[in-house]
């Protein structure tokens, strides 16, 4: 049986959306690291738009100690499903890891920016009478933030002019 290396790194995998939990009862173990990267974002509402920090790895938390006190500790913490293992045995996690997402800051909180839209992107309409609808930007407007999109209506392809608030950009199917 492989040894484990004493401090090392590990994942760990939290219940679902409760990341939160396990990174508060794991903290509450004394003898522990812990790296909960999130990323900060606007998330696009019907009504407004508002900032939200989400877990950048959903259901995961790296944290470092020691495995032979305290394996078994970690996974019966309230709000951890498991570790992430191999043939039965905690991966470690390589430290470079680790320092790229320290290196995010103490609270390691990346800001996402939003996107710019190019013309030719793929767009879906968020708010307004055509919310729900995908259409490809055709021109933009910096300085009004408006915004230019084809749109399939009634059988044939229109121009219709939106803010850019209310479209966000759509992941093309070729990516």
């Amino acid at each position: 049986m492989t040894e484990q290396p004493a401090h090392a790194w590990f994942c760990v995998k939290a219940k679902p959306r409760q990341e939160a939990v396990a990174v508060r009862n794991l903290r509450a173990l004394g003898a522990v690291e812990l790296v909960f990267p999130r990323i900060r974002r606007t998330r696009r509402g019907h009504d407004k738009n508002r900032e939200v920090i989400e877990p950048l790895f959903p259901g995961y938390v790296f944290l470092r100690y020691d495995p032979a006190e305290l394996n078994g500790s970690v996974r019966s913490t309230r709000g951890v499903l498991h570790l992430v293992a191999k043939n039965g045995l905690p991966v470690a996690v390589d430290q470079k890891v680790i320092d790229e997402l320290l290196a995010l800051g103490p609270d390691a909180i990346l800001s996402a920016l939003d996107e710019e839209l190019q013309v030719g992107a793929k767009v879906r309409i968020v708010r307004g009478i055509f919310a729900g609808s995908e259409g490809e930007v055709l021109r933009l407007a910096t300085p009004e933030k408006r915004i230019a999109v084809l749109l399939s209506l009634l059988g044939s392809d229109q121009p219709v002019e939106l803010s850019s608030e209310d479209v966000e950009g759509v992941a093309s199917a070729d990516a």
